[in-house]
């Protein structure tokens, strides 16, 4: 990475300006269903801490510099008779870093109120790094400089800091009110189309119950009745927006995983199951649980209506295609008959992700229950059409994941290589 002045590249207000643009297009982006379900208050306060910007803190007490290197450097003092080499000293060259936490664009943008001196280091994923170069008689400098460095960086955040927290305290109620425009605007079309009389939507299959109201703030559909009062026993479908609400769930945390790879790197695939259980569980009102029996195992993640079976999902760490056509089969052993709506989360330790992604296309691809590909939402992703075991004409959705979340050693390594 090439060294950059700070605080200089484009202005903070503007980046933040299209952070609140993002947000707003978030909801508008929104289908209506969901906007209409939703906990206004809680997917605001989801909006606000996905959009805040974590404003840089410095750790100058843990700074350090690279092992110096001999060059000839000026002297100090007048420099207007050297020319080239000649009369130049003794000297060396090192680079000092300065661990910080936070988003390192920041160092980049110019805040509202700023410093009238440039400052010229790299910015690092978590560090800033400061070329320094210095004689060898002038080494009781080196401290000094480093001093007015970082001091001049603290006061440049101060300023940023400033104009971060009014952003990051205006993001939910600003949310709010935009989630609850877009709420009123849906609310009076439908209340327009309402009074046209004019049936919206192909009319559905009575022989089904669509459980679109998952959502964890709505109560749950109620079953027609029998005349003597019983229950019909229909057959729950999961409505495909509630599947794709779930994926998107899991997408949002298994791309925290990979963000964070120290912080998961430890984790088998218990705790990580746990983890996206846990981000599940509030969200959908038919009960989602981890290890729960279904037909003829245990799945990781299972999601019922009433005593039957509308999502699941098993968690695996990749080791192969062999042990990957393993975990297929093992889905399917868990997948009964009602069962529409799977997923397979393949968690990879070993480097070449996209090798891998591919080899895991040629395994399912040869599966005998895959029927065809389908559209999937990104490239670290496969999503086909599979058929139930011993019946090809029931079928149902599969969307299998691959997570890189490096193990500890691996993550030391990269660390390593990357000279961190």
């Amino acid at each position: 990475m090439s060294s950059a002045l700070f605080f200089l590249h484009g202005h903070l207000a503007l980046t933040l300006s299209k952070r609140t643009e993002a947000l707003e297009h978030e909801v508008e982006a929104a289908p209506e269903e969901h906007l209409l379900q939703a906990d206004t208050g809680a997917w605001a306060t989801a909006l606000a801490d996905r959009y805040k910007v974590r404003c840089p803190e410095l750790r100058p007490e843990d700074y350090w510099m690279d092992e110096p290197e001999s060059v000839k450097v000026l002297p100090p003092g007048d420099h207007s008779r050297i020319i080239g080499h000649v009369g130049r000293v003794r000297g060396h060259r090192t680079v000092v870093h300065f661990p910080f936490t936070g988003d390192k664009w920041v160092f980049l943008v110019q805040p509202s109120e700023h410093l009238m001196v440039q400052l010229d280091a790299e910015v690092g994923d978590d560090e800033l790094r400061y070329p320094l170069t210095y004689a060898d008689s002038e080494t009781s400098r080196i401290k000094p400089i480093l001093e007015t460095f970082v001091e001049r960086v603290q006061k440049s955040l101060g300023f940023a800091r400033a104009d971060i927290s009014r952003f990051n305290e205006s993001l939910k109620p600003h949310a709010l009110r935009v989630i609850c425009e877009r709420q009123q605007a849906v609310k009076q079309h439908r209340e327009g189309l309402a009074q046209t009389g004019v049936p919206v939507g192909k009319p559905r299959d009575p022989s089904k119950i669509y459980i679109e109201d998952a959502i964890v703030r709505l109560p749950g559909p109620v079953l027609p009745t029998t005349p003597d009062g019983e229950p019909i026993g229909l057959e729950p479908v999961l409505a495909t927006e509630i599947y794709e609400r779930i994926l998107r769930d899991i997408r949002v945390h298994t791309h925290a995983m990979e963000q964070n790879p120290a912080t998961y790197a430890r984790m088998g695939e218990e705790d990580r199951r746990n983890v996206i259980l846990n981000a599940l569980a509030p969200n959908y009102s038919t009960g989602s649980s981890g290890e729960t029996f279904n037909h003829s195992g245990h799945t990781d993640i299972l999601i019922r209506h009433g005593r039957a079976n509308v999502f699941i999902a098993e968690c695996k760490f990749w080791a192969g295609q062999k042990k990957f056509a393993e975990a297929i089969d093992q889905l399917f052993r868990y997948q009964a008959w009602r069962d529409t709506k799977l997923a397979l989360l393949m968690f990879v330790r070993e480097r070449g992700l996209t090798d891998i992604v591919e080899r895991g296309r040629h395994a399912l691809e040869a599966h005998p229950q895959f029927v065809e590909w389908k559209d999937a939402a990104n490239e670290t992703e496969l999503r086909a059409v599979v058929h139930w075991k011993n019946d090809q004409q029931r079928i149902a959705d599969l969307n299998i994941f691959f997570i890189p979340t490096p193990t500890a050693v691996a993550l030391k390594a990269t660390l390593e290589d990357r000279g961190a």
